[in-house]
């Protein structure tokens, strides 16, 4: 999860840095004094804080030895989902802020958005597998209790 939401912030920084004194014609101003372009630069920030505070959290919660050998799944899980997909989020976010020119392979923003689209489908908790996973525990069900369509 670390490497994903590093690549998040690499991101972020990069698009950053690359609009902060881009200018476009007509304009007189550079690109980063645009509205939407310093709303996006805050979702970013947003993002990554979030995302790196609860990584923090669950981490910090799994130091006692006790708490590893019975580790709190509930947390774990919801923890990996919500990083990877806010890491989803925050590079998308960078493709629109650079625009045309994120998808050039000249630059790291096209590899960073095909690795962290990547991560988002790691199981053992990704997608709908970690989600079903999170909603059986939310519900006391046993993780590995079939579907009642099954």
């Amino acid at each position: 999860m670390r490497v994903t939401l590093g690549l998040a912030e690499a991101a972020r920084d990069w698009a950053i840095n690359w609009t902060r004194d881009r200018m476009q014609v007509p304009f007189d101003r550079p690109a980063s004094h645009y509205p939407g372009n310093q709303f996006l630069a805050a979702e970013m920030e947003i993002g990554v804080r979030a995302a790196r505070a609860m990584l923090l959290q669950t981490a910090s919660s799994l130091i006692d030895f006790k708490t590893r050998t019975a580790p709190p799944m509930m947390d774990i899980i919801a923890c990996h989902h919500f990083v990877m997909e806010t890491a989803v989020s925050v590079v998308d976010k960078a493709m629109r802020l650079v625009g045309g020119a994120a998808l050039f392979r000249s630059g790291p923003l096209e590899q960073m958005y095909r690795d962290v689209r990547a991560a988002i489908v790691h199981q053992p908790f990704a997608g709908h597998d970690g989600l079903g996973w999170l909603g059986k525990l939310a519900f006391g069900i046993p993780h590995n209790a079939l579907p009642r369509w099954v």
